[in-house]
Order: structure tokens, then sequence, then C-alpha cells
């Protein structure tokens, strides 16, 4: 199942969510692949990948580590298809 999301990034800029993005590619790996980011703007960011283990990037996404840090940092992320 393809997937892309817009990621608004509220409380810092690309770069810096690009770096923590970048900091669990290898689990990601795991569970989808065909992975794009497009930076759109300092502030928004759309990635497109195709799942091929739902249930556990579900469970990578819902991490209290995964959480914390996208809360910190202002990440606001919406399915768009």
């Amino acid at each position: 199942m393809r997937i892309v999301a817009q990621v608004r990034i509220t409380k810092s800029n690309f770069h810096e969510w690009k770096a923590f993005f970048d900091s669990y590619e290898q689990e990601r790996l795991q569970f989808v692949c065909d992975e794009i980011v497009k930076k759109i703007n300092d502030n928004e960011a759309e990635v497109s990948f195709n799942v091929t283990d739902f249930d556990g990037l579900t469970a990578l996404s819902g991490s209290d580590a995964i959480i914390a840090e996208e809360e910190r940092l202002g990440i606001v992320t919406k399915i768009l298809s």
C-alpha cells in the first residue's frame, strides 16, 4: 500500500526534523520500502512510501520515544493518500 503523508513542523525546522527522521531509518525500513522525502519548505515535508508491515509500522510510530520527539519538534502528520 502506497502512503503519502504531509509533515508539518511547528516547533523546529525541516533540517532538525530530517535529522530525527533519519535517526530511526533502519527501524522504519523493516516496515516500509521505496521511501521518498520531499522538502516543501522549512516547516513542511512530504513523505511517501510503500508499507510492507502495517502493524510493525504502527507500533514503531506509536513508541514512546518517537511520540516524545515528535511532540518536542512540533510534528503534525496528515495522511494524504
